[in-house]
């Protein structure tokens, strides 16, 4: 189902002079807010590299637009032409009819129509397309050649056939998530994550997360735990060590990366299960995040395993990642013995 909006708008703008991102905003009858759009890719060559505004002269109220629509569009471009051709017909709709019953053509004549074609987060496949639109295109900031064209509708192309695969594996992973009411298991959990999964993949595709996995020495802080869980103690005593250990080779490829990699997604994970405020955490959430801590904990223990051959200092982090390890083991015990609520955060 694609969302029609073109009676609906009042007016609005898309801003392609910035290549490889379009933005735009649009006034839609019976929203108090203007609809923002921000979508990766280009527009067609008529419109890449300029600003087009325009304005609908007959606005309508469309009820299922402004049920449905969220004032925040985060998507992939798809078409977006000033330039398409469609035929427009010279007589009103009310004489249609005399027309088909005679097996005669209705009189009609070729016009530039306005095309504008996304697909977002929240409401898939949206539309605009008409004639009767009042649109002003500035000059171009930069510009597409014929080829360039053609290699950028090839790029839309696949840009949105793999957003929509996301969306896919997001809404599939969705439907497998039970609708219950209080506390859920691990197994539920895991379902949710999929889905969150799912969306950050998809977010990270849009360009709104971190463009490489890369590490970089000043983002990991030296972290205040005193008087925090004694996991989340000794999960930051491991980055500590390793950071030691690795010094300006943590970003050397091969096992010092991949041990990098692995305890710092295994601190973000243990600070997000029991944070420095005390927050009611459901226990199947947490057991199902140390399910996938351990399997970092296995790579940073792989690593060491690998680095150890070369400096046997790396055998003593290995002892504490196999303590660290045990701990998520223990823990996750606990919490699955444990009734349901808050128990154990501190």
């Amino acid at each position: 189902m694609a969302y029609r909006l073109d009676k609906a708008v009042v007016k609005g703008w898309i801003d392609n002079t910035s290549p490889g991102m379009t933005r735009g905003a649009l006034e839609i009858m019976g929203l108090d807010r203007p609809v923002k759009l921000i979508l990766r890719g280009n527009c067609w060559r008529d419109l890449a590299g300029t600003r087009l505004d325009f304005t609908n002269p007959s606005p309508e109220l469309q009820e299922d637009v402004v049920e449905a629509m969220h004032t925040l569009q985060r998507g992939v471009i798809g078409d977006m032409t000033a330039s398409i051709k469609v035929r427009i017909p010279t007589v009103p709709q009310s004489e249609f009819e005399n027309y088909t019953s005679k097996n005669q053509d209705i009189p009609s004549v070729w016009r530039n129509a306005l095309y504008l074609e996304w697909f977002s987060l929240v409401n898939g496949r949206c539309i605009i397309e008409t004639a009767d639109y009042q649109v002003k295109v500035s000059s171009h900031q930069w510009e597409l050649d014929a080829d360039g064209e053609k290699k950028q509708r090839e790029e839309n192309a696949m840009a949105m056939e793999h957003f929509m695969e996301l969306m896919l594996t997001a809404s599939e992973a969705e439907s497998e998530v039970a609708d219950a009411e209080g506390e859920v298991d691990e197994f539920e959990w895991e379902k949710r994550l999929r889905v969150r999964d799912s969306l950050e993949e998809a977010a990270w595709f849009l360009g709104e997360g971190p463009a490489e996995t890369t590490i970089e020495i000043h983002e990991v802080e030296e972290m205040p735990t005193k008087n925090r869980h004694q996991i989340v103690q000794h999960a930051y005593l491991v980055q500590h060590k390793t950071i030691e250990l690795l010094g300006n080779a943590i970003l050397d490829d091969g096992p010092r990366s991949e041990l990098a990699l692995a305890i710092g997604y295994i601190c973000d994970a243990i600070d997000e299960c029991w944070p420095s405020k005390k927050v009611n955490l459901e226990n199947g959430y947490r057991v199902a995040i140390l399910k996938r801590t351990l399997e970092a904990c296995n790579s940073a223990i792989a690593a060491t395993n690998t680095l150890a051959m070369e400096d046997d200092k790396y055998e003593e982090l290995r002892s504490l990642i196999f303590h660290l390890r045990d701990m998520m083991v223990d823990l996750s015990h606990g919490l699955r013995d444990s009734e349901p609520g808050p128990e154990g955060q501190d």
